[in-house]
């Protein structure tokens, strides 16, 4: 059964957001939660619209970082001891810093949102003979032509498809393209997150009309990307055994990654990599790319926290990464496999491209005394002691904290659910959102680590979504709620 955040009418926070009366959208947004709202399936709906207004791209998958992180809040709960309608509204926070931020594209969508121009759907029944929806998406991908991949999604859409076809379709697509930094795909999948938050439906076209113009190809590729290509052209390179796999995934086959994809070998080299653990010994796609993302925060530890511009262009890395794990967790199609070359790909060329730019930085060690006393061995009392620092912008008594607290063998998602929490005080509106990007791929990877590999240090990212939160400019919209 819908939620009362799905049901209820969020008219007055869309009048008041379109007014940017911050004290207004406080007040009508607060009403709301204490009407048994939920601050996440609201965020959905506000991007709803935000969607209509946004042609960069970045606010809409801003609120789908702050959406999914309100749902974190669930373990929270427990850890803490409260009823759900108090945790509840500790994700008060997020609801208005992002809506905040998105003011603009709100402004600029609402009226496209109540009044939607919709191209006509190309539902697969009207293709001609010997073309598919897969055909014609490559074909609409490869020629620039966003309007015919929005008339193909919307043709799903209209004939009932599930909407992991969706899914599958615009993945695809994409999977041995690369431009704009990898946004494409980041789009397609968290823009799909924030359509999780509000349940699909009658919502599709929203994000679908928001996405099309993003994933034909619009931009010169790097080289590495004719590699891929060529690479999996080749017959044996096949991927077709993939599919009838009935061995369990040996993941740890997987982990020789890392250190590939971290070297001075070319981009064949990389592919072989990759085929060589997904099929010839076993490894799950999950474990390819949570492997590669693990790596991608290698690379971040060489960029230093004085360098802000530098840490979030390194962090497309993860974020990509992230993103194509997050993709093998929603569908298993073989057609999909080539996001795993991808990544590998763009991760070598981003480690080829920082190379020795930055002295290396360790990450902060646990033993680092802090200014605010650590929190003892009780969860809360951590988690307490953790959001001091964060506030404070002291990463390493953070770090020292958060890693205690892991060790004490306390529920993990607790402590992301805290991290999401103090994101909020972050202004997402200087840095297109990306603050609130890197911690919630950071903290997805940790808690999607595979079970298989768990005697491999994944502190990495728990180092990066704390270095994000730390490092971020803050302000004061939300400090006295």
């Amino acid at each position: 059964m819908p939620s009362i955040g799905l049901n209820t009418d969020i008219s007055a926070l869309v009048d008041a957001l379109a007014a940017g009366d911050t004290n207004y959208i406080i007040d009508t947004a607060s009403r709301l939660v204490e009407q048994g709202a939920d601050p996440g399936e609201l965020i959905g709906r506000i991007g709803m619209i935000v969607a209509h207004g946004d042609s960069d791209g970045h606010p809409t998958i801003m609120l789908a970082a702050a959406s999914m992180m309100c749902r974190w809040l669930i373990a929270l709960q427990y850890t803490l001891g409260e009823e759900w309608r108090q945790t509840q509204k500790r994700a008060f926070p997020l609801l208005i810093q992002s809506t905040v931020a998105a003011i603009p594209q709100l402004r600029a969508g609402r009226e496209k949102f109540a009044h939607p121009n919709y191209p006509d759907p190309l539902v697969p029944g009207e293709l001609s003979e010997g073309q598919t929806v897969n055909s014609e998406m490559h074909k609409a991908i490869y020629g620039n032509d966003p309007l015919l991949v929005e008339r193909l999604l919307l043709g799903l859409y209209s004939t009932g498809a599930d909407y992991r076809t969706i899914q599958i379709r615009s993945y695809d697509g994409i999977s041995t393209t690369f431009h704009n930094a990898g946004h494409p795909l980041m789009f397609a999948v968290r823009g799909t997150q924030l359509l999780d938050a509000v349940e699909w439906g009658d919502r599709v076209p929203n994000i679908v009309h928001w996405l099309a113009p993003h994933l034909p190809i619009t931009a010169e590729e790097p080289a590495w990307v004719n590699t891929v290509r060529a690479f999996l052209s080749d017959e044996h390179h096949s991927l077709d055994s993939y599919r009838t796999r009935l061995a369990a995934p040996k993941n740890e086959n997987a982990l020789p990654l890392r250190k590939l994809v971290l070297s001075d070998v070319d981009a064949p080299q990389i592919c072989s990599g990759v085929f060589d653990a997904l099929i010839q010994k076993g490894a799950s796609s999950r474990g390819i790319a949570s492997v590669i993302a693990l790596a991608a925060t290698d690379l971040l530890t060489r960029v230093g926290d004085g360098d802000r511009e530098a840490f979030i262009q390194a962090a497309h890395g993860l974020l990509f990464a992230s993103a194509v794990r997050i993709a093998f967790t929603e569908i298993q199609d073989v057609e999909a496999l080539p996001l795993l070359f991808t990544s590998a790909c763009y991760i070598n060329a981003l480690h080829k491209e920082i190379g020795e730019q930055q002295q290396p930085q360790p990450p902060a060690q646990a033993g680092t005394r802090s200014a605010i006393l650590a929190g003892g061995l009780i969860a809360p009392a951590l988690l307490d002691t953790l959001r001091e620092q964060l506030d404070a912008q002291d990463l390493n008594g953070a770090y020292a904290t958060a890693r205690r607290y892991i060790q004490l063998g306390h529920d993990v998602r607790s402590l992301f659910a805290s991290m999401a929490l103090a994101s909020a005080n972050t202004d997402p509106s200087v840095d297109q959102g990306h603050t609130l990007q890197i911690v919630q791929a950071a903290c997805e990877e940790h808690m999607g680590w595979p079970a298989s590999l768990s005697d491999t240090n994944i502190e990495g990212f728990l180092h990066v979504a704390l270095r994000a939160i730390a490092f971020a400019k803050h302000n004061d919209l939300v400090k006295n709620l």
